[in-house]
Formats: C-alpha cells, sequence, structure tokens
C-alpha cells in the first residue's frame, strides 16, 4: 500500500482546490469550494490567499474565485503542444505567405479570449501591442465566441460586462453590440473595426470539431494595408482557413 504520510498535504489539497475551481466551470465561493473538496472552511481560505498571491487564482467582486493571469500562462504552453494547435500550424504558416498578415487561433477563457497561438505577417508600421488576452467586446474572436452564447448567457454577458472604449470605434451600447453579434451568428464571421487598438483590424472566423465550436481564428493588420490588399481577398481567405483546420480537426 502507498505511504499517505510521504506525500505533502498541502500540495494534494491545493490541487482539489484547483480542480473544483476547473470543474466549476464559473467562479465559486470558499463556502462552495469547502463543501466540494471537503475541506474546512479556514485551510481553504489560507490556500487560496496563497494562490492569489502568485496569481493563479483570482478573487471577482462576489468574492468567489476564477482561474488567475498566471494559470493563463500554463494553459497557453501546454495549448502549445494540443491538438488543435498541431493541426493549424501549418495551414497558419500557408496563409501568412499567401496573405502577409497575421493569423491568430484562440479558445474562450472566463468570457475572454485566450490566445493560444499568432503567426506574424508583415510588420506593423504602427506600434500594436498584442496580448495574450482580449475581451470579448471589441475583438474579433471575441465577438465569434458571443455568437455561439444561448441567449441567455448573451443577456447575462451584456448586462454583467463592464464597456470600457479603447478607441473612439469600441462598441459600449449592449444593444448594438447585440446586432453585430447576431449578424455574426448568421454569417459566421466577425469584425474589429480599430475597436481594440487605433489602426488595427480584424477579421474572425469560428472553428470547429465534429460541428461544435472550440475555439477561433482571425486576420488581423493595418486597416489601410487590408483595404490595399482587398477585403474580399482576405475575407475569403479567413473563412477558408477556418473551414480546412474546422476539417482535419
Amino acid at each position: 500500500m502507498t505511504d499517505d504520510a510521504s506525500y505533502n498535504k498541502t500540495v494534494i489539497n491545493t490541487f482539489k482546490i484547483l480542480d473544483a475551481i476547473s470543474n466549476a466551470h464559473t467562479a465559486i465561493g470558499v463556502s462552495e469550494l469547502a463543501k466540494t473538496t471537503g475541506l474546512p472552511k479556514t485551510t481553504v481560505f489560507r490556500l487560496l490567499r496563497s494562490l492569489e498571491y502568485v496569481r493563479v487564482v483570482e478573487k471577482n467582486d462576489q468574492q468567489c474565485y476564477h482561474f488567475g493571469a498566471k494559470i493563463i500562462t500554463y494553459s497557453q504552453n501546454f495549448e502549445r503542444q494540443s491538438l488543435l494547435v498541431q493541426t493549424a500550424l501549418p495551414l497558419m504558416k500557408q496563409f501568412v505567405k499567401e496573405v502577409k498578415e497575421n493569423i491568430s487561433i484562440g479558445i474562450l477563457y472566463n468570457n475572454l479570449v485566450l490566445y493560444l497561438h499568432s503567426e506574424k505577417g508583415e510588420r506593423f508600421p504602427l506600434q500594436v501591442n498584442l496580448y495574450p488576452i482580449s475581451p470579448l467586446y471589441c475583438s474579433s474572436m471575441g465577438k465569434i465566441f458571443l455568437s455561439n452564447f444561448s441567449p441567455a448567457a448573451l443577456t447575462n454577458y451584456l448586462t454583467a460586462q463592464k464597456f470600457t472604449p479603447r478607441t473612439v470605434n469600441t462598441i459600449v451600447n449592449p444593444q448594438i453590440l447585440r446586432a453585430e453579434v447576431l449578424r455574426a451568428q448568421t454569417s459566421k464571421i466577425a469584425y474589429d473595426n480599430e475597436e481594440y487598438e487605433y489602426g488595427l483590424t480584424c477579421i474572425g472566423v469560428p472553428l470547429y470539431q465534429q460541428s461544435k465550436m472550440i475555439a477561433a481564428a482571425s486576420v488581423s493588420g493595418p486597416t489601410s494595408r487590408l483595404k490595399a490588399r482587398g477585403w474580399d481577398f482576405i475575407t475569403e481567405k479567413i473563412i477558408n482557413f477556418g473551414h480546412q483546420v474546422s476539417q482535419r480537426l
């Protein structure tokens, strides 16, 4: 038999909490975590404080916990080796060769877009800040994910989300955003018209595995250059990319 005394109980209890947060799918409070893990509230609270300190978990305004920024970096390193990235990578490289603009793939994480991998096209003639995560409401991939929300989930998001204008084009009106999301739901394509960064335009499409949306992809580049290359050409290429990745998955 295995000698339980040879294992560190603090580490085991920490992963019990992380497992419970993962299985909850939404932010979860201390009482519910204690009930789920069978650990005393004092133990749960103490371990959460340490996890929060190292940014593995974060606490929202309702004093509930969800995975934090640090865990995202672990997730990124793992996902880079995943089937999705392995499948998409050669097609992404081919896309950049033909279109010469950036292409990225990402997944939905805690009502944010988590970027798994990007292939760089031609140099941006402007300073653009690219982040591993971005809000749903002002990114093309984010709108694709919103288009896959149920009506109730979309309403909840539009009600709870704080809309911060990043540019003058950022959509901060929930009803206008809802209309745009519904268009994306029908067309299976979404746009970021300089809503996240000035001078940057993105076109996003869904990625499917066995008819289930599991990720999204987007092409991005300077607005003026995308116009010069041709909207129809770039749109057709990103749509074809989405179809090819979905077929291979």
